[in-house]
């Protein structure tokens, strides 16, 4: 729940330079449809020993972080070095030493496209030296074909090599292993193949079970009402153990729900008739299961953060997280759609036998596991995270038996990959590089889960010190980026931004500011509502507003007065951003994102939301997208003709409608636009169809 600026390389779309690819497939945009291809390493005639032609679409920087391209960006410059013909490189690569515990060993994995027979590596040895090495991937494992600690100065060294593979890796021990080019030679094996793949038809989600918060357990279900789904934070050490410092775990589990292990003489936690009380009150469960359960991490107070595996197990090994694949099977076979054999539950004392309760359809494996606040132990690389979500998965596709993973205990449950606290391309593609060299291709979560807070870092800190408006941080431009890459290469998942928001303290880094006569309080409601339409229209499939509960209002720390309401010991009171958030979502019930409306003016934004299945009503909202209390006065906005039209504005003490019927002339209607959007809710019947004016007036 701590978060860093978004650092996408470009605010609105991939740069020519990185279009969005993954190994050695490059894309690029043709009317509509990805262009892919695999990456060429030459003609068909080349001969073995010749020069290959590496490209930054083939390169992943498996750390997840900035692409690696000064490795290959002076190919040119850096000649035939095996002929004595090599140039001196001037670019070097360094990840630095900032968070080098985290990213360090640093593997830059290349995608040559297709098998290579591999014949000579070289590389320009540059200032510092550390521990370097080239690996061909070979029958599901990593060969080594030459390491050298890089005590040379300014001089290129080479290797002859005897290998056949499609991935080479490259492998940094340290900040100071540094390289100025990489040079590789070989021939092509395979012939490049190209072809066009239309861009995917996606039907938009109802904006009801698009709004979604973030809340816990003992949030009042009737002001989690205000979303259509909440993402509950669900600590694993709750069902499984929680403080028992005698509880063993793992392969001795003892599950508990109702009550959960969270209970004492009379009083508990009761997990089934929460998720209960949620379904009957309309609202979707999307649990996101944080830390390890203490057991894992021998009872140690501070540790809850860590990965859950024990100190020596390989963290990019499925295998280490069997702990955890086991207790998320155990939860999917209570509250999935499916019944399991009740031998299979592993169920503490006291506990009811139960399976296929029906009462949670999505499960969120870890949260923002790209942290770089908890230490290595509690950082997870790309190779790291996609290791544990295949275990998790579905049992890293049954390896690890019955009784591991959400897909093992329920087909129909939907996994949730791990909210990443930096939405980043290229960990995302890291991602990918792991699954199709262990999994197939096969990317073992069904929805792409994403954080973003809109504020103004980016500076020489680098650290936020105000919230901006989702228009100043140009949030639409920068999901819809992210909604490309998962359309190119996950065309069947969705994407979730399940954390976003802003604080109400005046002096928080991640505020909302007081806008001329309106307060905090006001402007994170209008900045909120404007959020969720720019999600929407990027094409992100559920957002999640963090969250319902102030923590402390009073306290100026990040997200601890980001709420909806007001603190737990207070009683929840609604901001006018829970009445807000309440009301649209009313507003927009049965709609979907249809389309952006030109104003013919910058500071006026028209986005239309269209009704299913009723062909004549839609919902036209407007807004100033600006930050300075902008008025636009009778501004004249065009209707279907013989429309009824109403205006709904929003309120700061209430969720009702706020509906004014306005008069249409000459197919418009005039209405005063400001920064809180306002709403247009028009129906009509088509001329051939007969109706009455009580016909007219029930559609608003």
């Amino acid at each position: 729940m701590r978060h860093l600026p978004f650092s996408l390389e470009t605010p609105y779309c991939p740069s020519p330079r990185r279009r969005f690819r993954f190994g050695g497939k490059a894309a690029k945009w043709i009317g509509g449809a990805f262009l892919l291809g695999l990456i060429v390493i030459g003609a068909s005639g080349v001969r073995a020993g010749d020069r290959v032609t590496l490209r930054e679409e083939m390169m992943t920087n498996m750390s997840g972080q900035r692409p690696a391209v000064e490795l290959i960006d002076e190919q040119e410059l850096a000649g035939d070095p095996k002929a004595g013909k090599g140039g001196v490189p001037k670019t070097t690569y360094s990840n630095g030493f900032i968070n080098a515990n985290l990213h360090y060993p640093l593997a830059v994995i290349f995608d040559l496209g297709s098998e290579v027979a591999l014949s000579d590596i070289w590389y320009f040895d540059a200032n510092g030296d550390g521990g370097f090495r080239v690996e061909a991937w070979d029958e599901a494992r990593w060969k080594l074909l030459c390491e050298d600690g890089l005590k040379q100065y300014l001089t290129w060294t080479g290797h002859a090599v005897e290998a056949r593979s499609r991935y080479v890796r490259l492998v940094f021990d340290s900040p100071q292993s540094v390289i100025s080019e990489f040079v590789l030679y070989g021939s092509p094996l395979v012939a490049a193949e190209f072809e066009v793949r239309a861009t995917p038809a996606r039907q938009r989600p109802t904006m009801e079970a698009f709004i979604g918060l973030n809340g816990f357990i003992d949030d009042p279900v009737e002001k989690l009402a205000a979303g259509g789904q909440v993402r509950e934070y669900h600590s694993w050490q709750w069902d499984e153990g929680n403080s028992d410092p005698t509880y063993k775990g793992y392969p001795e589990n003892a599950m508990a729900w109702s009550p959960s292990w969270v209970s004492g003489a009379g009083w508990g936690w009761d997990f089934d008739a929460y998720y209960a009380k949620l379904k009957e009150a309309g609202i979707e469960a999307a649990p996101v299961f944080q830390g390890s359960a203490r057991y894992i991490v021998g009872h140690v107070d501070g540790r809850s953060d860590w990965k859950p595996i024990s100190p020596d197990e390989d963290a990019e090994n499925p295998a280490s997280y069997s702990e955890h694949a086991t207790y998320l099977y155990q939860f999917a076979a209570r509250y999935g759609a499916t019944k399991v054999d009740p031998s299979m539950l592993r169920l503490r004392e006291g506990q009811k036998v139960e399976s296929g309760l029906e009462l949670v359809r999505f499960m969120e494996g870890w949260n923002e596991p790209d942290r770089t606040w908890s230490g290595r132990e509690g950082h997870f690389q790309p190779s790291e995270l996609a290791a544990m979500m295949s275990a998790d998965y579905d049992g890293n596709r049954g390896t690890l038996g019955p009784g591991a993973g959400v897909k093992t205990a329920d087909p129909e449950m939907k996994f949730v990959m791990a909210g990443l606290a930096f939405p980043e391309v290229e960990y995302l593609t890291a991602m990918k590089v792991w699954c199709d060299l262990h999994r197939e291709g096969d990317f073992p979560a069904d929805v792409i889960n994403l954080h973003h807070y809109s504020n103004d870092a980016g500076g020489q800190s680098g650290q936020p010190t105000r919230g901006i408006s989702p228009e100043d941080d140009h949030l639409r431009e920068k999901m819809t980026a992210l909604v490309a890459f998962r359309d190119l290469h996950w065309p069947e998942k969705e994407i979730w931004l399940s954390e976003f928001g802003y604080d109400t303290h005046p002096a928080s880094p991640q505020r909302a500011s007081a806008i001329g006569a309106a307060t905090a309080e006001q402007v994170q409601a209008w900045w909120l509502t404007r959020s969720y339409l720019a999600l929407a229209a990027a094409g992100i499939d559920r957002a999640q507003m963090f969250m319902l509960r102030d923590v402390a209002i009073d306290d100026p720390g990040k997200f601890n007065s980001s709420g909806l309401t007001g603190t737990m010991k207070d009683g929840h009171p609604p901001k006018p951003a829970w009445f807000h958030l309440a009301a649209m979502r009313k507003v927009l019930d049965g709609t979907r994102f249809e389309k952006e409306i030109p104003s013919g003016r910058d500071d006026v934004r028209i986005y239309r939301f269209r009704q299913f299945p009723a062909a004549f009503s839609y919902v036209d909202v407007l807004w100033c997208p600006t930050s300075e209390g902008k008025v636009v006065g009778d501004f004249r906005h065009s209707v279907e003709n013989g429309a009824s039209v109403s205006l709904i504005q929003l309120r700061d003490d209430s969720q009702q409608e706020n509906a004014t019927k306005l008069a249409v002339g000459d197919g418009k209607v005039s209405l005063e636009v400001r920064e809180c959007p306002v709403f247009l809710r028009s129906a009509w019947f088509p001329p051939s169809e007969k109706r009455d004016s009580s016909q007219t007036d029930n559609l608003n």
